[in-house]
């Protein structure tokens, strides 16, 4: 890398395609409850406690992938060819091993974990039919994320956004076939979601594997073959990175399967919003990923006295990310109505209890999200872990099981306490990254 600061526009060319392939992937949860929300609330009930617990096995592979991504982006800066071909295949390793397990917890744990959060049988079995077919697509995303975050890393992050532009259109089209019957093929309901999920992440993992092995074989990069040593370095400085991701996956499908308690109608609320709340956050996630990304190869490549600059002039537009992400919480109530119409009334009077949380919601994570990925790019992720640990485990969970299980409150109070979670780490993090340590803690 030369000695000339990356501006913003540099930033937002490995950033935008950051956030389309985000949106595009939590546009998989999505696509699939827009398509079942004519089944019914007892469908969407069934998807939500199936999405909690995919979510935590999908949530320790886009952990451990965050963490091999931050790892190649820093191998990337400092030229390190041999420790970037190490990285990526190691980050493989530990993928292949999550998806293996949590195969394996699927076809084990999940059924009789899911009929003792279920109101009923039907919606328990819904679930866990959805989960089996689902297990499929941790194959698929264990491969192809780890591919992604190395073109991230490396600074192609276009190519992952080129996959998922194919992922999309094959997912609606194969749902849609298999979960109302068409073209002669049985109606499989949940189930059918599943299978156009998985088909189309096999589509994204083919095309995201012909063009990594295209550029392996013009590159020749070093192929010597990978050690227990490599995985275990890899794994020292992944895992701290990784178990903020964990934690935070964890804990929230903990807290989904506590909301399952709520009723149908505010349960449904919330697993609607869910997702759509994720994909407007993913403007602020890529534009910090894509910062930290920047970060860390200028940190690679010894340019220390570059960084502050790269920050702040990427902080100033993460305030005007934050502005749009509010605007768009606000938008979406209003075309629920048009994308559910099936929705019952009481489902559409608790969404719109949320609109208050969410514009307040939208300045405060922006920030939080842009401190978190900075210092996890000067390797100061351990910090990065414990504020996000001590709050979850500590104050959000606690209380969650608390207002729901015990004080039996409104579905608006539950969901406000993601403002409170928010709100405490704010401290900590804003400190910590004007005490300015996390710059001379690299891997």
């Amino acid at each position: 890398m030369n000695k000339e600061a990356p501006g913003n526009k540099k930033i937002f060319g490995l950033a935008w395609p950051i956030a389309m392939n985000a949106i595009l992937l939590q546009l998989i949860l999505v696509i699939d409850t827009v398509l079942v929300t004519p089944l019914g609330e007892e469908a969407l009930a069934a998807m939500g406690i199936a999405a909690s617990v995919a979510g935590i096995i999908l949530g320790l592979l886009f952990a451990f992938s965050n963490g091999t991504q931050l790892i190649i982006a820093q191998a990337f800066g400092a030229g390190n060819h041999l420790a970037v071909s190490q990285g990526f295949r190691s980050g493989r390793f530990v993928n292949s091993v999550i998806s293996l397990v949590g195969i394996i917890v699927i076809f084990t744990v999940s059924k009789p974990l899911i009929n003792m959060i279920a109101d009923s049988e039907s919606i328990a079995l819904m679930s866990y039919h959805y989960l089996q077919t689902f297990s499929l697509v941790t194959i698929g995303v264990a491969l192809s994320q780890n591919i992604t975050v190395y073109f991230n890393a490396t600074g192609n992050s276009r190519i992952p956004f080129y996959a998922n532009i194919i992922e999309i259109p094959v997912n609606v089209v194969v749902s849609l076939i298999f979960i109302y019957g068409l073209i002669g093929l049985p109606e499989l309901g949940l189930v059918g979601a599943a299978i156009g999920s998985t088909v189309a992440v096999s589509c994204r993992t083919l095309f995201l594997l012909m063009f990594y092995l295209k550029q392996q074989d013009e590159k020749k990069t070093d192929t010597q073959k990978l050690t227990k040593e490599n995985v275990k370095y890899h794994l020292k400085y992944a895992t701290p990175i990784a178990g903020t991701f964990v934690s935070s996956v964890i804990a929230v499908s903990i807290c989904m399967l506590i909301y399952a308690k709520l009723g149908v109608n505010q349960f449904a609320a919330l697993t609607l919003i869910a997702p759509w709340v994720k994909i407007s956050g993913q403007l602020s996630t890529a534009w910090a990923q894509a910062t930290s990304i920047i970060v860390g190869q200028l940190l690679g490549n010894k340019s220390l006295d570059l960084v502050d600059g790269v920050i702040s002039k990427a902080w100033r537009v993460s305030f005007y990310i934050s502005v749009v992400i509010a605007l768009a919480y606000v938008t979406m109530f209003y075309l629920f109505k048009l994308i559910y119409p099936e929705l019952q009334q009481e489902t559409v009077d608790t969404l719109w209890q949320f609109v208050p949380i969410l514009f307040i919601l939208a300045f405060v994570r922006t920030t939080n999200t842009f401190c978190g990925n900075v210092l996890r790019a000067g390797g100061d992720a351990t910090h990065v872990f414990k504020i996000h640990a001590y709050t979850q485990w500590l104050i959000i969970v606690p209380l969650s099981a608390l207002f729901v299980l015990h004080w039996q409150l409104s579905v608006f109070w539950v969901f406000a306490l993601t403002l409170l979670e928010e709100i405490i780490k704010s401290v900590p993090f804003h400190l910590r990254m004007l005490g300015g340590k996390w710059k001379r803690s690299l891997v």
